[in-house]
């Protein structure tokens, strides 16, 4: 009768199997969500505050040219210069901060696909340990069989 134990050994790891799968696509699910949010942040509070930042910056430095008494609007002239490297350098650090915005979410989707294989992973040994142990039990069976002529043993 040693084959009821196998059975129901089969039967354990299948369901294991199937609570793993779910808890790792579950634990994807919110990976995803949290990816979601930091970017939605990002775009709704990040970005705008870097771009007030950037404009305040700009507007500090015009208000420190005029009170200096220098003519901004001379083109090729130094203040203008360095306004325009201003700039520049604020649109350069917004990309940087958009495109490692973009690269993180990337990393949390990737993150979360990795735990959904990871779940598929676990189903697929509880469904292998629930065939061995249906094999398992049904050679036990057979082996009753031949040496008591009864299934059971």
């Amino acid at each position: 009768m040693s084959f009821i134990g196998s059975i129901f050994g089969g039967y354990a790891a299948r369901q294991v199997g199937r609570y793993n799968r779910d808890l790792y696509n579950q634990e994807a699910r919110i990976i995803k969500r949290n990816a979601d949010i930091k970017k939605q942040t990002f775009i709704d509070i990040d970005k705008p505050r870097i771009v007030a930042q950037h404009q305040r910056d700009q507007s500090n430095m015009l208000v420190s040219f005029l009170t200096s008494g220098v003519d901004v609007d001379r083109i090729g002239g130094s203040p203008f210069l360095v306004m325009l490297d201003q700039a520049t350098e604020n649109a350069f650090d917004l990309e940087i901060a958009e495109f490692n915005s973009t690269v993180a979410y990337q990393n949390e989707i990737n993150r979360s696909l990795l735990t959904e294989a990871r779940g598929r992973g676990e189903q697929f040994k509880g469904e292998l340990a629930y065939r061995t142990g249906m094999a398992k039990a049904i050679g036990q069976m057979a082996g009753n069989y031949q040496s008591t002529g009864s299934l059971l043993g």
